[in-house]
C-alpha cells in the first residue's frame, strides 16, 4: 500500500515548476502517492502575510541563479519567464476543475508553457493550447462558482497545514516546504 504526500502548488512559481518535474520518479521509488493539489500561492501570501521572493531585488536576482543551479543538476529544461510574475487564476481554477487523472500531466503542460516555452498564462489562449482537448470544458467550469470555492478551499487547507509558500508538501499533519525538500518529504510519507 503506497503512502500519500499532498503536493500543494500554483503554475505561477518556478520553484513547483522543477518540483513538479520531479516528483513523479521521486515518489515512484518509494512507493508514495502523489496528491496533485492546485492552490492560490498569492491567496496563501495575503492569509500569511508573506510577499513573492522576486520583491527584493537582492533574492529576485539570486533566485535566477538558484533555479539555473536546479534545473542543470536535474536536467529540467528551464527559461525564466519574461511574463514573471504571473497572474495564474484562470490556469489554477482549470487545473482545480481537471479531472483528477488529468491534474498532473494538465498541471506540467502549463508549466511547461510558462517555464520552458516562456509564454504567458495569464492569456486565455495560452492556457487553452496547454489544457488541450480538456479546454473548453475547464474553461468554462473556471467560472463555476464550485469550482471557485474549491480552489478557495484548498489555498486555506494549505494555510492551515502551515503553509506560506511553493511548493509546499504535506504529509499527515507535517509540512515541508520549498522544492529542496521533495525528497525529505517523500521519505517522510513512505514511513508513515
Amino acid at each position: 500500500m503506497s503512502k500519500v504526500l499532498t503536493f500543494y502548488y500554483d503554475v505561477a512559481s518556478p520553484y513547483s515548476y522543477i518540483s513538479a518535474a520531479r516528483i513523479k520518479d521521486v515518489s515512484q521509488r518509494s512507493n508514495v502517492t502523489v496528491q496533485w493539489t492546485p492552490f492560490l500561492l498569492g491567496g496563501v501570501f495575503r492569509s500569511v502575510g508573506n510577499t513573492m521572493p522576486g520583491a527584493l531585488p537582492a533574492r529576485a536576482k539570486y533566485m535566477l541563479k538558484d533555479l539555473t543551479r536546479w534545473s542543470k543538476a536535474w536536467d529540467i529544461p528551464f527559461k525564466f519567464s519574461d511574463t514573471f510574475p504571473h497572474n495564474s487564476l484562470l490556469a489554477m481554477r482549470a487545473l482545480t476543475a481537471a479531472p483528477k487523472d488529468r491534474v498532473e500531466d494538465l498541471s506540467l503542460s502549463i508549466f511547461r508553457a510558462a517555464w520552458v516555452h516562456n509564454l504567458d498564462m495569464s492569456k486565455p489562449d495560452i492556457v487553452a493550447d496547454a489544457l488541450g482537448d480538456l479546454a473548453p470544458e475547464l474553461l468554462a467550469a473556471t467560472q463555476d462558482p464550485a469550482v471557485k470555492d474549491r480552489l478557495k478551499e484548498t489555498t486555506q487547507d494549505a494555510v492551515d497545514a502551515g503553509g506560506f509558500g511553493a511548493p509546499s508538501f504535506v504529509v499527515g499533519n507535517e509540512l515541508y516546504w520549498g522544492n529542496d525538500r521533495l525528497e525529505m518529504a517523500v521519505l517522510a510519507a513512505s514511513i508513515a
